[in-house]
């Protein structure tokens, strides 16, 4: 693998598993988020925010168990969010907005904390009236719809 950070080419044999933070928010991703993530047992921040990832948000992003925070907004993102990733004990911030993700909004306790802001712009997600926020933030969410 080859990666380049301000102008410096590092050349990797072979992808370390070791990884703390991947932020490749902002660039031209565009497929499907890699199933290969899921590897990366001791990831801890996660953002593929500001891409053009289409299709369903991986199941296997529930084995990242040391992940805090995952922001896979600003995508093309569809299908529902996986409940398995309300498993996941250490996950406290996530932004799925600005995507095209249907379906209810998983009801672990991970998901209901989030602001409404994380859930912006996903017209077909059901199910956010019955989590924990402000009647504001609800209005504003639904005024959107």
């Amino acid at each position: 693998m080859e990666m380049v950070d301000k102008g410096v080419v590092t050349e990797f044999e072979r992808i370390r598993k070791d990884f703390r933070a991947i932020d490749f928010s902002g660039n031209r991703f565009y497929g499907n988020i890699p199933e290969s993530i899921r590897l990366l047992k001791e990831l801890r921040l996660l953002n593929l925010s500001g891409n053009t990832f289409t299709a369903n948000i991986p199941k296997s992003l529930a084995n990242l168990t040391n992940l805090e925070a995952l922001d896979l907004s600003r995508n093309q993102l569809s299908g529902q969010i996986p409940p398995d990733l309300g498993s996941l004990s250490f996950l406290s911030i996530m932004n799925f907005s600005y995507n095209n993700l249907e379906g209810p909004v998983p009801r672990g306790t991970q998901f209901q904390s989030q602001h409404c802001s994380s859930f912006m712009d996903n017209p077909k997600l059901s199910g956010l009236e019955e989590n924990m926020w402000s009647n504001s933030c609800l209005e504003s969410y639904t005024t959107r719809i």
